[in-house]
Protein backbone atom coordinates (compact mmCIF):
# COMPACT_ATOMS: atom_id res chain seq x y z
CA UNK A 1 0.00 0.00 0.00
CA UNK A 2 1.25 3.75 -1.02
CA UNK A 3 2.15 5.86 1.69
CA UNK A 4 0.27 8.92 1.50
CA UNK A 5 2.09 12.83 2.03
CA UNK A 6 0.07 15.86 2.94
CA UNK A 7 1.87 18.88 1.80
CA UNK A 8 1.16 22.11 3.74
CA UNK A 9 1.97 25.69 2.23
CA UNK A 10 1.21 28.58 4.14
CA UNK A 11 -1.41 26.66 6.26
CA UNK A 12 -3.16 25.08 3.79
CA UNK A 13 -3.36 21.43 3.16
CA UNK A 14 -2.57 20.48 -0.83
CA UNK A 15 -4.20 17.36 -2.23
CA UNK A 16 -2.29 14.26 -0.83
CA UNK A 17 0.66 12.88 -2.85
CA UNK A 18 1.36 9.64 -3.80
CA UNK A 19 4.62 8.31 -2.81
CA UNK A 20 4.97 4.62 -4.50
CA UNK A 21 6.13 1.94 -2.56
CA UNK A 22 9.57 1.01 -2.12
CA UNK A 23 10.18 -2.44 -3.85
CA UNK A 24 12.37 -4.05 -1.02
CA UNK A 25 14.82 -7.22 -1.16
CA UNK A 26 13.04 -10.51 -1.08
CA UNK A 27 15.62 -11.86 1.30
CA UNK A 28 16.07 -8.92 4.14
CA UNK A 29 12.75 -6.82 3.52
CA UNK A 30 14.71 -3.94 4.27
CA UNK A 31 16.91 -2.70 1.27
CA UNK A 32 15.45 -1.62 -1.98
CA UNK A 33 16.03 -4.62 -5.11
CA UNK A 34 19.22 -4.17 -6.84
CA UNK A 35 18.67 -3.33 -10.26
CA UNK A 36 21.48 -3.89 -13.29
CA UNK A 37 20.36 -2.42 -16.37
CA UNK A 38 17.11 -2.07 -16.04
CA UNK A 39 16.90 -6.09 -14.62
CA UNK A 40 15.52 -6.08 -10.95
CA UNK A 41 16.58 -8.88 -9.03
CA UNK A 42 14.82 -10.60 -6.28
CA UNK A 43 17.48 -9.39 -3.74
CA UNK A 44 19.68 -6.56 -2.31
CA UNK A 45 23.05 -7.68 -2.92
CA UNK A 46 24.90 -10.58 -3.57
CA UNK A 47 25.74 -11.19 -0.04
CA UNK A 48 22.49 -11.39 0.91
CA UNK A 49 20.96 -13.31 -1.93
CA UNK A 50 24.14 -16.28 -1.35
CA UNK A 51 23.46 -16.16 2.54
CA UNK A 52 19.74 -14.82 3.76
CA UNK A 53 17.09 -16.96 4.31
CA UNK A 54 14.04 -14.31 3.82
CA UNK A 55 11.42 -13.99 6.15
CA UNK A 56 9.34 -16.53 4.20
CA UNK A 57 12.04 -19.17 3.10
CA UNK A 58 11.14 -21.84 0.80
CA UNK A 59 12.40 -25.16 0.28
CA UNK A 60 15.01 -26.03 -2.12
CA UNK A 61 13.72 -27.07 -6.16
CA UNK A 62 14.93 -30.10 -6.04
CA UNK A 63 13.14 -33.17 -5.38
CA UNK A 64 13.94 -34.65 -1.36
CA UNK A 65 15.70 -31.93 -0.62
CA UNK A 66 14.18 -30.15 2.94
CA UNK A 67 17.23 -27.37 2.64
CA UNK A 68 16.61 -23.72 2.21
CA UNK A 69 16.38 -22.21 -1.38
CA UNK A 70 18.20 -19.11 -2.62
CA UNK A 71 17.79 -16.70 -5.20
CA UNK A 72 21.17 -17.02 -5.78
CA UNK A 73 21.25 -20.30 -7.35
CA UNK A 74 17.41 -19.94 -8.66
CA UNK A 75 15.81 -20.69 -5.67
CA UNK A 76 17.97 -24.18 -4.92
CA UNK A 77 20.20 -24.66 -2.17
CA UNK A 78 23.25 -24.92 -3.93
CA UNK A 79 24.70 -24.75 -6.87
CA UNK A 80 25.36 -28.43 -6.94
CA UNK A 81 21.49 -29.08 -6.09
CA UNK A 82 21.38 -26.56 -9.27
CA UNK A 83 23.02 -28.70 -11.28
CA UNK A 84 21.66 -31.82 -10.50
CA UNK A 85 17.93 -30.58 -11.23
CA UNK A 86 19.53 -29.78 -14.28
CA UNK A 87 20.94 -32.90 -14.79
CA UNK A 88 17.74 -34.97 -13.59
CA UNK A 89 16.45 -32.85 -16.27
CA UNK A 90 14.21 -31.47 -13.51
CA UNK A 91 13.92 -27.83 -15.00
CA UNK A 92 15.44 -26.66 -18.36
CA UNK A 93 19.12 -25.83 -18.76
CA UNK A 94 20.32 -22.22 -19.98
CA UNK A 95 20.72 -21.88 -23.23
CA UNK A 96 24.78 -20.73 -23.20
CA UNK A 97 26.39 -22.68 -19.91
CA UNK A 98 23.63 -25.85 -20.35
CA UNK A 99 24.57 -26.50 -16.59
CA UNK A 100 22.75 -24.16 -14.09
CA UNK A 101 18.71 -23.92 -14.15
CA UNK A 102 17.46 -20.95 -16.18
CA UNK A 103 16.13 -18.32 -14.19
CA UNK A 104 16.03 -14.90 -16.41
CA UNK A 105 14.42 -16.17 -19.65
CA UNK A 106 16.12 -18.86 -21.42
CA UNK A 107 19.24 -17.62 -19.35
CA UNK A 108 21.08 -18.75 -15.77
CA UNK A 109 21.78 -15.85 -13.33
CA UNK A 110 25.34 -16.09 -14.04
CA UNK A 111 25.02 -15.86 -17.74
CA UNK A 112 22.36 -13.31 -18.30
CA UNK A 113 24.89 -11.16 -15.70
CA UNK A 114 27.32 -11.46 -18.55
CA UNK A 115 25.05 -10.99 -21.66
CA UNK A 116 24.40 -7.86 -20.29
CA UNK A 117 28.30 -7.03 -19.44
CA UNK A 118 30.04 -7.49 -22.47
CA UNK A 119 30.43 -9.45 -25.30
CA UNK A 120 31.28 -13.32 -24.81
CA UNK A 121 32.56 -15.99 -26.87
CA UNK A 122 31.65 -19.45 -27.18
CA UNK A 123 33.14 -22.20 -29.54
CA UNK A 124 31.23 -24.25 -31.87
CA UNK A 125 31.69 -27.96 -31.53
CA UNK A 126 32.62 -29.29 -34.67
CA UNK A 127 30.26 -32.34 -34.92
CA UNK A 128 27.37 -29.71 -34.05
CA UNK A 129 24.59 -28.34 -36.63
CA UNK A 130 25.64 -24.29 -36.30
CA UNK A 131 29.27 -25.71 -37.17
CA UNK A 132 28.37 -27.67 -40.20
CA UNK A 133 26.12 -24.98 -41.63
CA UNK A 134 28.86 -21.91 -41.24
CA UNK A 135 31.51 -24.45 -42.50
CA UNK A 136 29.59 -25.08 -45.66
CA UNK A 137 28.29 -21.66 -45.72
CA UNK A 138 31.45 -19.84 -45.84
CA UNK A 139 33.19 -22.36 -48.31
CA UNK A 140 30.46 -22.58 -50.64
CA UNK A 141 30.60 -18.82 -50.69
CA UNK A 142 34.07 -18.30 -50.81
CA UNK A 143 35.11 -17.44 -54.74
CA UNK A 144 38.80 -16.73 -55.45
CA UNK A 145 39.57 -13.81 -58.02
CA UNK A 146 42.63 -15.81 -57.88
CA UNK A 147 41.29 -18.96 -58.74
CA UNK A 148 43.66 -20.43 -55.72
CA UNK A 149 41.91 -23.58 -53.32
CA UNK A 150 39.79 -22.70 -50.91
CA UNK A 151 40.85 -22.31 -47.38
CA UNK A 152 40.81 -24.50 -45.13
CA UNK A 153 37.79 -24.12 -42.10
CA UNK A 154 39.45 -24.86 -38.44
CA UNK A 155 37.37 -23.40 -35.68
CA UNK A 156 34.41 -21.00 -35.10
CA UNK A 157 33.00 -18.61 -32.23
CA UNK A 158 29.30 -17.62 -31.67
CA UNK A 159 29.97 -14.22 -30.31
CA UNK A 160 27.23 -13.67 -26.88
CA UNK A 161 26.22 -10.39 -27.32
CA UNK A 162 25.06 -7.74 -24.40
CA UNK A 163 21.30 -7.70 -25.17
CA UNK A 164 20.97 -4.01 -26.03
CA UNK A 165 23.64 -4.92 -28.87
CA UNK A 166 20.67 -7.01 -30.26
CA UNK A 167 18.02 -5.14 -28.96
CA UNK A 168 19.85 -1.98 -31.45
CA UNK A 169 19.90 -4.26 -34.33
CA UNK A 170 16.69 -5.44 -34.18
CA UNK A 171 15.05 -1.98 -33.51
CA UNK A 172 17.11 -0.70 -37.24
CA UNK A 173 15.25 -3.94 -38.83
CA UNK A 174 12.23 -2.78 -37.50
CA UNK A 175 12.32 0.85 -38.66
CA UNK A 176 13.52 0.05 -41.79
CA UNK A 177 11.16 -3.36 -42.86
CA UNK A 178 11.64 -2.81 -46.71
CA UNK A 179 15.39 -3.70 -45.92
CA UNK A 180 16.92 -7.05 -45.70
CA UNK A 181 19.09 -9.12 -43.99
CA UNK A 182 21.64 -11.28 -45.24
CA UNK A 183 25.31 -12.72 -44.36
CA UNK A 184 28.08 -10.99 -44.84
CA UNK A 185 32.07 -11.14 -43.76
CA UNK A 186 34.17 -8.52 -42.63
CA UNK A 187 38.13 -8.75 -41.57
CA UNK A 188 40.67 -6.98 -40.47
CA UNK A 189 44.24 -7.68 -38.40
CA UNK A 190 44.06 -9.72 -35.30
CA UNK A 191 47.10 -8.83 -33.43
CA UNK A 192 46.28 -11.00 -30.37
CA UNK A 193 46.55 -15.51 -30.31
CA UNK A 194 42.72 -15.55 -30.30
CA UNK A 195 41.84 -19.24 -30.81
CA UNK A 196 45.31 -20.37 -29.66
CA UNK A 197 44.28 -20.58 -26.01
CA UNK A 198 41.01 -19.80 -24.93
CA UNK A 199 37.86 -18.05 -25.89
CA UNK A 200 38.93 -14.42 -25.02
CA UNK A 201 38.82 -11.07 -26.34
CA UNK A 202 42.19 -9.17 -26.06
CA UNK A 203 41.62 -5.42 -25.12
CA UNK A 204 44.49 -4.35 -27.53
CA UNK A 205 43.17 -1.38 -29.09
CA UNK A 206 45.56 -2.55 -32.35
CA UNK A 207 43.46 -5.52 -32.78
CA UNK A 208 40.84 -4.91 -35.75
CA UNK A 209 38.97 -8.22 -34.70
CA UNK A 210 38.56 -8.07 -31.00
CA UNK A 211 37.91 -4.27 -30.87
CA UNK A 212 34.53 -4.17 -33.69
CA UNK A 213 33.29 -7.23 -31.58
CA UNK A 214 33.48 -5.94 -28.45
CA UNK A 215 32.42 -2.71 -29.56
CA UNK A 216 29.54 -4.26 -32.26
CA UNK A 217 31.20 -2.49 -34.46
CA UNK A 218 31.31 1.12 -33.25
CA UNK A 219 35.15 1.30 -32.61
CA UNK A 220 37.56 -0.68 -35.56
CA UNK A 221 41.71 -0.55 -34.74
CA UNK A 222 43.25 2.21 -33.50
CA UNK A 223 39.57 3.31 -32.08
CA UNK A 224 38.39 4.57 -35.80
CA UNK A 225 34.85 5.17 -35.95
CA UNK A 226 33.85 3.74 -39.12
CA UNK A 227 35.54 2.47 -42.27
CA UNK A 228 35.94 4.80 -45.34
CA UNK A 229 35.16 3.76 -48.95
CA UNK A 230 33.40 4.58 -52.37
CA UNK A 231 29.63 4.99 -50.41
CA UNK A 232 31.44 7.17 -48.20
CA UNK A 233 31.62 6.73 -44.19
CA UNK A 234 30.47 3.41 -42.32
CA UNK A 235 30.81 -0.55 -42.36
CA UNK A 236 31.53 -2.64 -45.70
CA UNK A 237 31.71 -6.05 -45.21
CA UNK A 238 31.55 -8.95 -48.58
CA UNK A 239 29.43 -11.66 -49.48
CA UNK A 240 32.14 -12.99 -50.74
CA UNK A 241 34.64 -14.02 -48.01
CA UNK A 242 37.27 -14.36 -49.91
CA UNK A 243 37.32 -10.52 -51.04
CA UNK A 244 36.60 -10.02 -47.24
CA UNK A 245 40.21 -11.96 -46.68
CA UNK A 246 41.94 -9.36 -48.61
CA UNK A 247 41.68 -6.93 -45.38
CA UNK A 248 42.88 -10.54 -42.86
CA UNK A 249 46.39 -9.90 -40.99
CA UNK A 250 47.31 -12.12 -37.73
CA UNK A 251 49.68 -11.79 -35.47
CA UNK A 252 52.54 -14.42 -36.57
CA UNK A 253 52.24 -16.70 -33.69
CA UNK A 254 49.09 -17.81 -34.57
CA UNK A 255 48.52 -20.32 -37.00
CA UNK A 256 44.60 -19.02 -38.44
CA UNK A 257 43.68 -16.10 -40.48
CA UNK A 258 40.33 -14.53 -38.55
CA UNK A 259 37.32 -13.30 -40.10
CA UNK A 260 33.66 -11.95 -38.53
CA UNK A 261 30.69 -13.70 -40.10
CA UNK A 262 27.93 -10.88 -39.41
CA UNK A 263 23.65 -10.48 -40.20
CA UNK A 264 24.06 -6.88 -41.94
CA UNK A 265 20.15 -4.79 -43.01
CA UNK A 266 21.11 -3.47 -46.34
CA UNK A 267 18.83 -1.72 -49.11
CA UNK A 268 16.84 -4.77 -51.61
CA UNK A 269 19.59 -3.43 -54.40
CA UNK A 270 22.16 -4.66 -52.43
CA UNK A 271 20.93 -8.28 -52.10
CA UNK A 272 20.80 -8.74 -55.71
CA UNK A 273 23.23 -11.30 -56.74
CA UNK A 274 24.26 -11.63 -60.34
CA UNK A 275 28.00 -11.46 -62.25
CA UNK A 276 27.91 -7.86 -62.02
CA UNK A 277 27.01 -7.08 -57.98
CA UNK A 278 28.57 -10.40 -56.44
CA UNK A 279 31.69 -8.96 -56.06
CA UNK A 280 30.49 -5.68 -54.61
CA UNK A 281 31.00 -4.83 -51.29
CA UNK A 282 28.17 -4.18 -48.86
CA UNK A 283 27.58 -1.06 -47.62
CA UNK A 284 25.78 0.37 -44.22
CA UNK A 285 25.37 3.75 -42.93
CA UNK A 286 25.64 2.94 -39.10
CA UNK A 287 26.80 -0.37 -36.81
CA UNK A 288 23.27 -0.87 -35.64
CA UNK A 289 22.70 -2.27 -38.95
CA UNK A 290 25.43 -4.63 -38.83
CA UNK A 291 25.64 -7.43 -36.03
CA UNK A 292 29.05 -9.79 -35.73
CA UNK A 293 27.30 -13.24 -35.25
CA UNK A 294 30.26 -15.91 -35.46
CA UNK A 295 34.49 -15.54 -35.37
CA UNK A 296 35.58 -18.00 -37.75
CA UNK A 297 39.02 -19.38 -37.69
CA UNK A 298 40.39 -20.99 -41.26
CA UNK A 299 43.74 -21.41 -43.45
CA UNK A 300 45.03 -20.71 -46.52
Amino acid sequence: MAFVKNVVHWGRVKTPVQVPPVDLCDICGKKPKFIENGHKHPYCSRSCARNGEGPSPAACQLRGCRATGKPAFANFCSEVHAREAVRQRQVEGCELCEGQPRAVSTLCISCDRLVRAEPRLRELKPDGKSFKNLRAQFLSEWDSPQALPSPSFKKAYEIIFPRDARIRHEQYRAVNHTFEEVRGFHSSQCICDLGTKNAALCSFKSCGICQIVKSCFKSFAFGVPYNSGRFGDGVYSYRNPALADNFATSCISSPYRVMIACDVVVEPDQTEVDQSTEEDSLFVPTADAILPVYIIMYSK
